[in-house]
């Protein structure tokens, strides 16, 4: 059976590095219009910084190297949230703190209405860009102001993403490094010190507000991008990523053939290897991030209007893409429909079989009902083995696995 696991390592590592080729080629088929958008340029550079992750990754995966790989992958798909954000986060948000007004919750309530009343107000008579004002929910005592692009000044049709400018602008040492505890040629005035710390109150709030984490899912949530199961998927795969990143224990061993053995000699890494299964894990990670990025990237360029793009040139690297989901329904990511395996499991535990059998099986099962499974390795692991109860019988995804 590890053989049969291991080939599907390789057919999925063979899909993405395709995936890249396709990619790399792609640059050349993009036939520009009269005008350059540099914009274009910093995405895609964007993305060609993600391709040489995903290509480490691969090379730490083909290496043994699976928790590394698995950590990489933590920041892949920080990226890859942030990138959808870049390409179309059209709606952006700005606080207000009305915490020093103390007012109680019937009179916060009564705020915000009353705030609303006046942007429609303002709305009507066009004098504010604000298409949106409500309760932020991740603060106490705070409105969220939401408005719609940040729109070109020589090209009104042109919407510079948002979060790009804070990604390029932002400067984690300002916001994390005082220069006090490191060297100066010379000492701050004043007004210097003033100065810097209203630097260090920028940076702090851009990463807040913009790129940190909770940040990106509330504004993926904001432009309509993500719903409240995407969301609960994106949690437990960062989380599962998270855990080859930080600290935390047993992640790495746990992935491992006979884990629970406990070696006396020093090496590196521990005296048994991971598991063929962990990496097939890892591959599949790799792909389904690079295929999300080459998505993104691609409806980018065939968005774009024909002054600065005549021709996309994405019938190849579309077909590259789109075999990921394709060849490999059987690992639920962000996006993708829920595998069979999750299909025949909650049909087993949760619905009563009269209903399955209305459905036509458990394959017809209503999709928005298949809860996603948080054990991500160990639900991988079930799923490629056949299965069969007294009601239903499941076929493994790969030909010959009993």
């Amino acid at each position: 059976m590890t053989e049969l696991i291991a080939a599907e390592v390789e057919r999925v590592n063979n899909a993405t590095r395709f995936m890249i080729s396709v990619y790399c080629a792609w640059g050349s088929e993009i036939e520009n219009g009269e005008t350059h958008l540099f914009t274009h340029t910093q995405l895609l550079e964007f993305v060609n910084l993600r391709i040489e992750t995903a290509d480490s990754c691969l090379l730490l995966i083909e290496n043994g190297k699976v928790a590394d790989s698995l950590g990489l992958s933590r920041s892949l798909l920080e990226n890859y949230l942030l990138f959808m954000l870049m390409c179309r986060g059209r709606k952006y948000f700005q606080l207000r703190d009305l915490s020093g007004e103390k007012m109680t919750a019937g009179q916060f309530k009564a705020r915000v209405a009353q705030e609303q009343e006046k942007l429609k107000e303002l709305r009507r008579r066009g004098e504010t860009d604000c298409i949106e004002v409500k309760r932020y929910t991740k603060a106490k005592d705070r409105l969220m102001y939401v408005f719609e692009g940040l729109k070109s000044k020589d090209d009104p049709s042109v919407i510079h993403p948002v979060h790009l400018v804070h990604f390029q602008e932002f400067h984690p040492e300002t916001m994390r490094l005082k220069d006090e505890n490191y060297f100066q040629y010379y000492q701050h005035d004043k007004e210097t010190k003033k100065a810097i710390k209203g630097h260090v109150d920028a940076e702090a709030w851009r990463y807040k507000h913009y790129l940190s984490y909770d940040a990106l899912l509330h504004s993926l949530e904001i432009n309509g991008i993500i719903d409240t199961d995407a969301n609960a998927r994106i949690e437990a795969h960062y989380t599962f990523l998270g855990k080859f990143v930080h600290p935390a224990h047993d992640a790495a061993r746990d992935l491992r053939d006979q884990s629970n053995w406990h070696g006396k000699r020093t090496s590196i890494g521990l005296e048994h290897p991971y598991s063929d299964t962990s990496a097939l894990l890892a591959s599949l990670y790799v792909s389904y991030l690079v295929a999300g990025l080459l998505d993104e990237a691609a409806t980018l360029i065939e968005n774009a209007p024909d002054k600065y793009i005549s021709n996309a040139g994405t019938t190849n690297l579309r077909k590259a893409v789109s075999r990921v989901s394709r060849n490999f329904p059987y690992f639920w990511f962000l996006f993708n429909d829920p595998p069979q395996y999750d299909r025949f499991m909650y049909c087993i535990h949760h619905v009563d079989p009269e209903d399955v059998k209305n459905f036509g099986g458990y394959s017809n099962v209503p999709l928005k009902d298949v809860p996603f499974n948080q054990h991500i390795y160990d639900n991988l692991k079930h799923s490629l083995y056949s299965a069969r109860t007294t009601l239903y019988s499941y076929r493994s995804p790969l030909p010959g696995m009993q």
